[in-house]
C-alpha cells in the first residue's frame, strides 16, 4: 500500500512536471515576438510631425489591432535613391522594402534574380486572402500586378477609382480673367490672348511659369507637357493604336518648339522656367507675380488657397482644360496615373517570417484595414456620415475638425500623413472618398473633372516591364537620350540652337539608339497587352 502511494505520488509529480513543460512551451510559442522591419522613405508631410512612421497614430493603431510590431528604417530625405542602392549593394535587407520596383535596374524580374526580393504569387494566394480577392475581382489590377513572366513582385499601391488618377493640370488667375472680361482659355490661341492681356495690362511681366519645364523628363507629368500635347506628341514615350512613339523624335515636336519659342521670345513665359524649383514658383504664384502655371489639385490649388486664406491680396484660381489647337478637339494627352502606379511593398530574400509579413500587409486590404489606412481612427480623425455633399445616402468617413482645422496649424495633408496612407501612397487601395475631402473646394473638384477630359487613357504607356536584358539596355540608352533631350530643348527655346537644326537633333537621337529604345518599349507593350 505504501509502495502504491509512493508510486502514485511520483506519477503525479511527473504529470505536473510534464504539464508544466507543455504549458511553458505553449506560452513561449504564443509569446514569440511578432516583429517586422520595413524600409521606406518618409513622406515630407509626415516628416513635419514625426521622425518615423511608428510614431504616427495610424501605425500605433495598426500595431494594436494586428499585434505586430514594426521597426521602420527611413533613409535621409533627398537621399532615398542613394540609400536604396547602398542597401542593395550591401545585400543587407529588412523584411519588407517599399519602392518603385519598376525602376530597379533590369526591372522586377532582375530584382528577383539578384536575390533582393522574392516572388510573391504563392504567398499572396495562400496567406493574403484580402489582396488576392481584390485581384481576382479586378483583372486590370491583376494584369498590372505581375511581370510578363507572371511573377507578382510586390504588394501594390492601388488607385481604387478613376477619380484618383487625375490630379495635375493648367491653372489660371480667375480673378484676372474676370477683371479683363476673358473666358478660361481652351485653345492655344485663347491661351495666347489671355497671356498677352495679362502682360499688356500690367498684371504680370512674364505670366506663364513652370517648375522647370523638363523636370527630369517626368513623361506626362513634365510641367511643359500640357503645351506639348496639343501638337499630337509628348515629352517622352506614348502610344497610338498599339504603336509606341518617342515624342521628341517626331516631327510634331518641332511644331511645339517653334510655337513655344515664340511665346518665350515675347516674354509670355517666365525666363526662369529652365531651372526654377517648387519653392520659387510657389512664391511667384502667391505674390501675384504670375498669372498661369501647371500644378496639382491638392498641393497646388489647395495649398495656395490655404496660404491665401484671410490675406487682403487673396485671389481666385480657375482650372483650365489641357489646351488644344482647335476648339472642339479632345486633348491628345493629360496627366493620368495608372491604377497601379508602380510603387509597392516587396518582401526581401531575408524576410525572417514571410507568413507574418503577409498577414501584416494583408490587413490593409481588409474592410477594416481599408478604412483605417484611408481615413484613420474613428472618433479621432473621422466620423461616419450619410450626408456628405455629393455622397448623400452613402456612408462616408468624414474627416473631423482635428484633421481639417488642426489646433497646431498643420494642414490637412500633414494630418493625413499622421493618420492615413491615402494622402500619399502605400500598400493599400486608395479610396475615392478621401480625395473628395482632400480636394473639397469646388475649384478643386472642378479641376479633376476638367483635367480628366483627355485621350490620355488611349495614349499613355501602361506600366510595361522589359526583360532584365532589355531593361539594362534601355536604361543605358535612355539615360543619355534624356539628358541630351533636356539640354537641346532648352537650347532650342532660348535660341542657343536654331530650330532649323531640329533634323540634326533627330539624327543624333537615332545615333544614340532611340529606335532601338522604341523597339524595346514596343516589345514590352506587346507582351503587356498579351498578358
Amino acid at each position: 500500500m505504501k509502495t502504491m502511494k509512493i508510486a502514485m505520488a511520483i506519477l503525479l509529480v511527473l504529470c505536473i512536471a510534464a504539464t508544466g513543460v507543455f504549458a511553458s512551451g505553449t506560452t513561449e510559442e504564443a509569446a514569440a515576438p511578432r516583429e517586422l522591419t520595413v524600409w521606406e522613405g518618409l513622406w515630407f508631410n509626415a516628416a513635419v510631425s514625426v521622425g518615423a512612421l511608428h510614431e504616427t497614430p495610424l501605425y500605433q493603431e495598426v500595431e494594436r489591432r494586428t499585434g505586430i510590431k514594426v521597426t521602420w528604417i527611413h533613409p535621409a530625405a533627398g537621399q532615398e535613391t542613394e540609400a536604396f542602392n547602398l542597401m542593395v549593394a550591401s545585400h543587407d535587407f529588412p523584411d519588407l522594402i517599399y519602392h518603385n520596383w519598376l525602376n530597379y535596374p533590369g526591372g522586377p524580374e532582375r530584382a528577383i534574380g539578384d536575390d533582393v526580393i522574392i516572388r510573391l504569387n504563392e504567398i499572396v494566394e495562400q496567406h493574403m486572402p484580402n489582396l488576392s480577392g481584390h485581384l481576382d475581382r479586378n483583372p486590370v489590377w491583376a494584369k498590372s500586378a505581375v511581370t510578363d513572366e507572371g511573377s507578382m513582385f510586390q504588394i501594390p499601391f492601388i488607385r481604387g477609382h478613376e477619380d484618383l488618377m487625375v490630379f495635375y493640370g493648367p491653372q489660371v488667375r480667375g480673378d484676372w480673367l474676370e477683371q479683363l472680361g476673358l473666358d478660361v482659355p481652351v485653345t492655344l490661341d485663347d491661351w495666347e490672348e489671355v497671356l498677352v492681356a495679362f502682360q499688356d495690362n500690367g498684371l504680370s511681366e512674364h505670366p506663364l511659369t513652370f517648375t522647370s519645364l523638363t523636370q527630369g523628363g517626368r513623361g506626362i507629368n513634365a510641367p511643359g507637357n500640357a503645351f506639348i500635347q496639343p501638337f499630337g506628341t509628348t515629352w517622352a514615350f506614348h502610344q497610338e493604336d498599339g504603336r509606341v512613339y518617342f515624342g521628341p523624335y517626331r516631327d510634331e515636336f518641332r511644331d511645339f518648339l517653334v510655337f513655344f519659342k515664340d511665346w518665350f521670345d515675347r516674354g509670355l513665359v517666365d525666363p526662369e522656367f529652365v531651372s526654377q524649383d517648387r519653392a520659387a514658383m510657389d512664391a511667384k504664384v502667391l505674390n501675384g507675380v504670375v498669372g498661369a502655371w501647371t500644378n496639382y489639385t491638392g498641393s497646388g490649388i489647395g495649398a495656395y488657397l490655404d496660404a491665401l486664406r484671410g490675406r487682403p491680396d487673396a485671389f481666385e484660381i480657375a482650372p483650365a482644360a489641357y489646351p488644344v489647337l482647335n476648339r472642339g478637339d479632345t486633348p491628345f494627352m493629360g496627366q493620368r496615373d495608372n491604377p497601379l502606379p508602380g510603387a509597392g511593398m516587396a518582401m526581401s530574400t531575408q524576410a525572417r517570417d514571410p507568413q507574418l509579413a503577409a498577414e501584416w500587409a494583408d490587413f490593409a486590404y481588409s474592410e477594416e484595414g481599408h478604412i483605417l489606412f484611408n481615413f484613420g481612427i474613428e472618433g479621432e480623425s473621422y466620423e461616419w456620415t450619410t450626408e456628405y455633399p455629393g455622397f448623400e445616402g452613402e456612408r462616408v468617413p468624414e474627416f473631423t475638425d482635428l484633421m481639417t482645422s488642426d489646433p497646431d496649424g498643420r494642414t490637412l495633408a500633414q494630418m493625413g500623413g499622421l493618420y492615413t496612407r491615402s494622402f500619399y501612397s502605400g500598400p493599400i487601395i486608395q479610396d475615392r472618398r478621401y480625395i473628395w475631402q482632400y480636394a473639397h473646394r469646388p475649384t478643386q473638384r472642378e479641376a479633376i473633372q476638367i483635367w480628366a477630359q483627355t485621350d490620355a487613357a488611349q495614349h499613355m504607356m501602361p506600366n510595361v516591364s522589359a526583360t532584365p536584358e532589355e531593361s539594362e539596355e534601355l536604361g543605358a540608352i535612355m539615360s543619355e537620350i534624356n539628358t541630351y533631350r533636356d539640354e537641346m530643348v532648352i537650347r532650342f527655346i532660348l535660341g542657343q540652337e536654331p530650330i532649323g537644326n531640329f533634323e540634326s537633333f533627330q539624327n543624333q537621337l537615332r545615333r544614340m539608339g532611340i529606335e532601338r529604345a522604341i523597339e524595346i518599349q514596343q516589345a514590352a507593350l506587346d507582351r503587356f497587352n498579351a498578358r
